[in-house]
């Protein structure tokens, strides 16, 4: 994605936050030629080092078939983002521009089509969504079980280049007027409030 060295972000740490905080994410590779995008939810984790990314789509969707010949896969984390007004500014040549957080892993995905993996990464999005429908999972009847595991395919991308763009307003801040902070963070709704918390966290307020 284009990066300017300003709104940079490579703190590892900080990225993998954002990467289970906002994890329904925009899943694309090449198939035939074309970008091809899935919309899902998927659980990052670091073991040993690396990132690691498991999720699964549906066995009717192509996709993990290309993931399967090699492909390069990316996902998208698409973190709080919100449009900003040039009335927060000092008066001048001011446009509206928004702002945004977001966080592109990608890497060479392994397709897992054993029932035990299947499992093992719905274990993980229950527990980090929902963890005590866990329960309602392994008491239903295995028929059940079963063919709801034939429906899906499962997938974990080994991530071998990541990118985050915090893009906040830090190159502006001097122009802030009077109140902006409020503006934002107090009276804006809950994508404003997530940017401003993110903008106080980082220090780029006060």
């Amino acid at each position: 994605m284009y990066l300017p060295s300003h709104f940079k972000q490579d703190d590892p740490a900080l990225l993998l936050e954002v990467m289970r905080r906002y994890n329904f994410v925009s899943l694309i590779c090449d198939i035939d030629g074309s970008p091809f995008a899935s919309h899902i939810p998927v659980l990052a984790e670091e073991r040993d080092g690396h990132i690691f990314i498991d999720g699964h789509v549906a066995r009717a969707n192509p996709q993990w078939q290309a993931m399967e010949t090699g492909v390069k896969t990316l996902a998208i984390f698409h973190g709080p983002h919100t449009y900003v007004s040039p009335g927060l500014y000092q008066p001048g040549n001011r446009v509206p521009t928004w702002d945004y957080i977001s966080v592109h892993a990608s890497g060479d995905a392994v397709v897992m089509h054993e029932a035990s993996d299947k499992l093992s990464v719905l274990a993980k999005l229950i527990a980090h969504h929902e963890p005590d429908f866990q329960a309602n999972l392994d008491q239903m009847p295995d028929t059940a079980r079963d063919g709801l595991l034939k429906g899906i395919v499962a997938f974990r991308i080994k991530v071998d280049r990541l990118e985050g763009k915090f893009k906040l307003g830090q190159h502006r801040l001097a122009d802030d007027v009077p109140h902006a902070k409020q503006k934002r963070y107090q009276a804006g709704d809950d994508h404003q409030r997530d940017i401003a918390g993110w903008m106080q966290r980082l220090g780029y307020w006060e």
